[in-house]
């Protein structure tokens, strides 16, 4: 793959961009470089088995999942052992940009969703396609996680490990004193929805979200975006401009508090588990978190699919393992990544991890994820949500687009001047390299 050495700078950017999974864990993270060869038959040095090497950022639940998932594998046979190694996130980000010219790069590397096709387009990960065409397998995968994988003409770079989407939650007991016995399920009972909880004397707003200056803000409006009917190659549509719009209102008439635009989506969950929000937009990681003792929630809350505009939209979060350029063991990291992705083994990984299963046929194998009704909302959800991009220059594509969100929010701009300034920046980009069909 020829590389183009100006994008080494979107990269750098691409390693630093946030998923939303802000999911909080407690555990001190272990050191970089901390490795984890988990196989008690090892070949012990004799060099009967081929040695793959695996570079991940998960630590703590997700890093026993991972560790589980190696140690079956090498198990499982006795040609191949993998062994995985801890990098920090920001630091194995680097580690791609730096072996992209070094070539210095693991057998297999984990990358967060959205950032994926950065380093394809670097030359980090291989095309390994019809490999996995040849697997028939994949009409199992969902389709956003699964297009997060691919490059600019639609070819799998990778396959994706685990994946999480946003749906709304609503605190019933402030829903029923207004005269809801249900969440909202579109825009106009929304907005109906959150005026009738708004109450400013106890600094209570209809809905929080966060809507913050990076891809946290980014991964929180496009739900939106893509239930009006438009998505980011038509920013400046008037559908595009009505969601934009509708946020912009939601503050400017105190239904949302204009603070959304500092808050992380923790901050917004703290201020819904406190009762100063009667609706938020949530992750699937927050469903653990009203659970816990931490955040003492005293209410009744339900979870519901975001309102509906022309169509029901989310976004999905995640990680994706690709087999990096370089590597002499190919058939083997592709032969790894088949057993991973098992459906039984995803199951299992995303139960132990806090995740949700990229396949259909793994969702079906838990009983939680369908017979509890705030994983079952996550799971229908799953069937629509959409990959962030995927494009090579996202970061560049997600700033566009929080900046404007920022703007309206703030009421600097109107919906249609951010809109079409948010527009001149990414329709450029899209026209040199369009986002994979």
């Amino acid at each position: 793959m020829k590389r183009n050495w100006r994008k080494l700078v979107a990269a750098v950017s691409a390693g630093m961009v946030m998923t939303g999974m802000l999911a909080g864990c407690g555990s001190e993270k272990p050191a970089v470089g901390e490795s984890s060869s988990v196989d008690g038959n090892s070949d012990d040095g004799n060099g009967s088995k081929k040695e793959v090497t695996l570079w991940h950022y998960f630590f703590d639940e997700e890093g026993k999942a991972i560790e589980r998932v190696v140690e079956l594998y090498n198990n499982s046979q006795d040609k191949i052992h993998i062994t995985s190694t801890y990098i920090s996130r920001d630091e194995l980000m680097n580690q791609y940009t730096i072996g992209a010219v070094s070539g210095e790069l693991p057998d297999i590397g984990m990358v967060d969703s959205p950032d994926m096709a950065s380093y394809i387009s670097l030359g980090v990960f291989e095309d390994i396609d019809d490999e996995l065409q040849e697997w028939g397998e994949l009409d199992k995968f969902y389709e956003g996680p699964l297009n997060s994988c691919r490059d600019s003409e639609g070819r799998l770079h990778g396959i994706p490990n685990n994946s999480n989407c946003l749906a709304l939650v609503c605190n019933m007991d402030l829903l029923n004193a207004a005269g809801f016995d249900e969440p909202p399920t579109t825009w106009d009972e929304f907005r109906e929805v959150a005026r009738a909880c708004t109450d400013p004397g106890n600094s209570v707003y209809g809905y929080a979200m966060c809507a913050i200056g990076n891809e946290e803000g980014t991964f929180q409006y496009i739900p939106w975006l893509y239930a009006s009917g438009a998505d980011v190659t038509t920013l400046d549509s008037p559908e595009a401009v009505k969601s934009m719009e509708f946020l912009g209102d939601l503050v400017s008439d105190g239904y949302m508090s204009k603070e959304v635009i500092n808050w992380t989506q923790a901050d917004a969950l703290n201020a819904f588990a406190a009762g100063k929000a009667a609706m938020l937009e949530s992750g699937t990681w927050h469903i653990a978190l009203l659970d816990s003792d931490s955040m003492n929630v005293d209410f009744n809350y339900k979870y519901a699919l975001l309102p509906k505009g022309e169509q029901n939209a989310s976004v999905i979060g995640g990680e994706n393992f690709g087999v990096c350029a370089g590597s002499e063991a190919k058939e083997e990291c592709i032969d790894f990544l088949k057993f991973m992705m098992q459906p039984q083994n995803n199951a299992d990984w995303c139960e132990i991890g806090g995740k949700l299963p990229v396949r259909s046929d793994a969702m079906e194998l838990k009983d939680f994820w369908t017979e509890d009704e705030r994983y079952a909302v996550f799971s229908e959800t799953m069937n629509f949500a959409v990959a962030r991009g995927p494009h090579e220059s996202w970061p560049t594509i997600s700033e566009a687009i929080y900046n404007a969100e920022q703007s309206v929010l703030l009421g600097e701009k109107s919906a249609a001047d951010a809109m079409k300034e948010a527009a001149s920046v990414v329709d450029p980009i899209l026209k040199e390299v369009p986002i994979a069909e």
